[in-house]
């Protein structure tokens, strides 16, 4: 697919216009996906309010020491297990359920995209736990460091990969992983960008709720589970959009203005 070119006195502006753009259609589809797949989001917003109920009911938000005492209750952690593996289901499929435009179409995955996917997902998954036991051995800084900058950049492009399996791309899946760093770098900061207010809100949820009456705690429950929800859907739109535009050296591979 043939690149939208950069003109060298515009590059800047056309990095910035476009980065800007994807933002903004990330969170706008992020938003559209509560009323276009509900059923999506519904993965990790159950388990998640799931998991509160039981939260509740351990009396987790009776105060900040009692949430100390159950953090690690087997009850909560069951719960947890599943969230997390909800999210990162919900995540996936609002990526690919903007690409194919129907919930059906997202989960009905042909088996080599799938095969793809397990293999990134596996890649991506491994080479950051390896990675993190690497830099927490190191007890020099420095080393710290520098491992922590390989495990991000590393992340991120193989998210790309994630990214091309589940949209289907075959052809961008097999391309050249280095070229494609503009668009790991855009992907990590649009979904960053996402989701580190929505994370900041989803602990601060907890927060109020400590020594509340019932009705509060429930309410503010409720609501995290939403934001959960969105932050799963922004992350998921963030890695359509920017993979869609795919910026490169040479330029977008699409036009990143919807």
């Amino acid at each position: 697919m043939a690149s939208v070119a950069l003109n060298s006195s515009g590059k800047l502006t056309s990095a910035a216009v476009g980065t800007w753009s994807c933002l903004w259609t990330s969170a706008v589809l992020s938003l559209k996906a509560f009323r276009a797949a509900p059923f999506l989001l519904a993965l990790v917003i159950v388990p998640e309010f799931a998991q509160h109920v039981a939260e509740i009911s351990l009396g987790m938000f009776d105060s900040r020491e009692a949430a100390m005492a159950v953090a690690n209750h087997p009850l909560r952690w069951a719960f947890g297990f599943a969230k997390i593996a909800g999210l990162v289901a919900a995540m996936l499929l609002t990526a690919r359920f903007w690409a194919t435009g129907s919930v059906r179409a997202a989960l009905r995955m042909p088996l080599p995209d799938l095969g793809r996917l397990l293999i990134a997902l596996a890649l991506l998954f491994g080479s950051g736990a390896a990675l993190e036991w690497l830099g927490s051995a190191s007890g020099v800084p420095l080393i710290k460091g520098v491992v922590t900058a390989i495990t991000w950049l590393s992340q991120a492009m193989l998210m790309v990969m994630v990214a091309g399996a589940l949209l289907g791309d075959r052809e961008g899946w097999r391309s050249n992983l280095v070229a494609r760093i503009p668009t790991a770098l855009l992907m990590l900061l649009v979904a960053a960008a996402l989701f580190v207010p929505l994370q900041l809100l989803h602990g601060a949820n907890h927060s109020w709720a400590f020594g509340q009456p019932a009705a509060v705690v429930w309410g503010l429950m409720l609501f995290d589970s939403l934001v959960v929800g969105l932050l799963a859907s922004a992350v998921g739109a963030a890695l359509f959009v920017t993979y869609r535009a795919g910026p490169t050296r040479d330029g977008w591979t699409r036009d990143p203005r919807w």
